[in-house]
């Protein structure tokens, strides 16, 4: 009869959960205190309450309470089996059946959680997604049961143990993002002609759509401090990585080889920057999805193209406009300003390509590679600037004029997206606009002096000093029917070229007066032309004001000069003499003996000692550099023997 009782316990420990045992005291410890205590165990009989077996709570995907009614059985089984059994061999069979199913089950539950799992990334409700929480946290029960075996012999511990659920989970993982990667099919709308191309924008698709439902269904469903957004997106980064560079491998053509590199550089650091997806990944912890050595060839191969695409457009621009000029067309009229439709295509097609090739490659000084086309582009222009100045062709000042447009429209450009340009290239530019910009003053300005050159000649004669006025106003009216032609140039190129022609203007006047056709005896008419000088200066101020010019310190020249008439003492002459080579740099001994000698009155002593007094220390030298640096020189173009 004991050993009955001892089997029915046992067997009872082993199948009913240890919760619904009471431990009653026995009548022979109740009736004989003081002897040893024995307990007879009692199976409680819980009322109207049914506990869900282990195959319920699998198939109601209660992965947590299954995994926990596992974890119990197989406490209790090898509690049992460290304890010994004796000699008792239907319960050691009993034992090994309990065993082999208790494998079993774990088994079946195993596989149940692995294909929840499995179906992360296509979570549609909520109640899916608990059903995904179960299996996560049923998986990190496994893991703390894993480590509660931890320092047993082999043979004191379930075979089954450890079961590295966490580590199947993680290649389960793996394996799902790579089979989705390959089974990634593009919409059926969209045409692509090229294979490669195709599998590429695929896979980038699939990889931008299941992170976002990775960061909002699936990143819940997992405790924080498993970062499980992280996790995937270094398995997606790699099984991209691994793809991309696969392709790499092979020889691209043109448009696969920029449709990767902007992938690359532009499309997938925008995906991993996108909103919801860089607040729940750290794209500075995945390695680069091209490695130097991959993606460096793809970069030349890039550049090369660009080149050439800027090179074939620059120069086909260039073609248009010579072979519009060598056949006698005129530049067209928009609101009675010539179009410069030079400039808004070679700026245009630059920048398009420069601008493109900064996104395409990520990178804005690699791309400034580009900007070396500008530089050769500009070389032949200037060829073709240089023939047409040249040139009698009845075309040739209206196109020149368009070219002047041009011209400063490039440099402003230049000037102001300093930033894409080497130093090198940037300078080589600029200074090759200047030269043709320079080049395009100097004709017209040039022309202009040649219509007035007969009545510049009055300039600085008796006449002159008779009716300073009379002779001015006619300079005037010459040159205001000359320059009408300049009223169909753009606000800011007409500026520039009136600007130019008035410092031409007065510098051409001021070296007539130097010529000393007069000799001014006395005081009386040193005043007398100091104050026609003063109004002629005026005068030719508002015109050329009104015209466009914006060269306002030049209408001191005149004045400062007239100054120097009206002072009868030398001393004074001195001082004042000093204050005008602060003024004017650039303002020469000759110049100064030539001014002078217009004075009758001064003795060649006094012009020696006055001429002896002006002397350069270096600092005026240098204050002289700098003056003419920005561009307010004025004597160094008048050219006197």
């Amino acid at each position: 009869m004991k050993e009955d009782r001892i089997e029915v316990h046992l067997f009872l420990f082993l199948h009913v959960p240890i919760s619904d045992f009471v431990f009653l005291p026995s009548e022979e410890m109740t009736k004989k205190p003081g002897k040893r205590n024995i307990f007879n165990w009692h199976h409680k009989k819980k009322k109207n309450t049914a506990v869900p077996t282990f195959e319920q709570n699998l198939q109601a995907c209660r992965f947590v309470d299954a995994g926990e009614q596992l974890i119990t059985r197989e406490h209790r089984l090898f509690e049992l089996k460290k304890d010994g059994i004796g000699s008792k061999m239907k319960l050691v069979e009993e034992e090994e059946d309990s065993e082999a199913r208790l494998a079993k089950d774990y088994e079946d539950w195993l596989e149940s959680v692995m294909q929840t799992l499995e179906k992360s990334l296509d979570l549609q409700s909520p109640g899916e997604q608990e059903v995904l929480k179960e299996a996560v946290q049923a998986i990190l029960k496994e893991e703390e049961q894993d480590m509660s075996w931890e320092g047993f012999q082999e043979k004191e511990r379930p075979p089954w143990r450890p079961r590295r659920c966490k580590q199947s989970h993680e290649a389960l993982l793996e394996r799902l993002v790579q089979r989705r990667m390959e089974e990634a099919q593009l919409d059926s709308r969209t045409e692509i002609h090229s294979s490669l191309q195709q599998s590429i924008i695929c896979k980038m698709k699939r990889l931008k759509e299941d992170l976002l439902k990775i960061a909002t269904w699936v990143s819940g469903c997992y405790p924080e401090q498993m970062n499980v957004c992280q996790f995937y997106a270094t398995l997606y980064h790699k099984t991209f990585s691994a793809s991309l560079r696969e392709v790499t491998e092979y020889t691209l053509c043109d448009e696969d080889c920029i449709l990767l590199l902007q992938l690359v550089n532009q499309d997938y650091p925008n995906t991993l920057n996108g909103r919801i997806i860089k607040e729940v990944i750290d794209h500075s912890k995945l390695d680069p999805l091209l490695p130097e050595d991959k993606i460096a060839p793809l970069e030349q191969q890039f550049l090369t193209i660009e080149e050439r695409e800027v090179s074939k457009c620059l120069h086909k621009i260039l073609e248009r406009e010579e072979s519009a000029w060598k056949e006698g067309e005129l530049p067209q009229l928009r609101d009675q300003v010539f179009c410069c439709d030079q400039a808004i295509d070679v700026i245009q097609c630059f920048h398009k390509h420069v601008e493109c090739a900064q996104k395409v490659l990520g990178d804005e000084t690699k791309a400034q590679r580009i900007t070396c086309q500008m530089r050769h582009f500009l070389t032949d222009y200037k060829a073709f600037h240089a023939k047409a100045m040249k040139s009698k062709q009845t075309n040739t000042e209206a196109v020149l004029m368009v070219n002047l447009s041009c011209l400063i429209q490039c440099r402003d450009y230049i000037t102001n997206k300093a930033h894409l340009f080497p130093e090198d290239v940037k300078t080589d530019c600029l200074s090759l606009l200047a030269t043709m910009i320079k080049g395009s003053h100097q004709h017209f300005t040039s022309n202009m002096l040649k219509n007035l050159k007969d009545l510049y000649r009055k300039v600085g004669s008796s006449e002159w000093l008779n009716d300073s006025e009379g002779v001015c106003e006619k300079l005037l009216a010459e040159l205001d029917r000359h320059i009408q032609k300049f009223n169909n140039l753009d606000k800011i190129c007409c500026q520039e070229l009136l600007g130019g022609m008035h410092k031409a203007f007065l510098a051409e006047f001021v070296r007539k007066m130097m010529k000393q056709k007069i000799k001014l005896s006395d005081k009386t008419q040193q005043q007398m032309a100091a104050s026609s000088l003063c109004i002629n200066s005026e005068r030719i101020h508002t015109y050329f004001t009104a015209a466009g010019s914006n060269m306002d310190w030049l209408k001191d020249i005149l004045p400062n000069l007239a100054g120097l008439l009206k002072i009868q003492d030398p001393d004074t002459i001195k001082l004042e003499l000093a204050s005008l080579v602060t003024l004017y740099p650039d303002l020469s001994e000759c110049h100064i003996s030539a001014w002078l000698r217009l004075k009758g009155n001064l003795s060649p002593s006094d012009l020696r000692e006055i001429r002896e007094s002006i002397t350069f220390s270096k600092d005026q030298l240098r204050e002289m550099q700098d003056s003419l640096q920005f561009g307010k020189s004025f004597f160094s173009i008048v050219r006197i023997k």
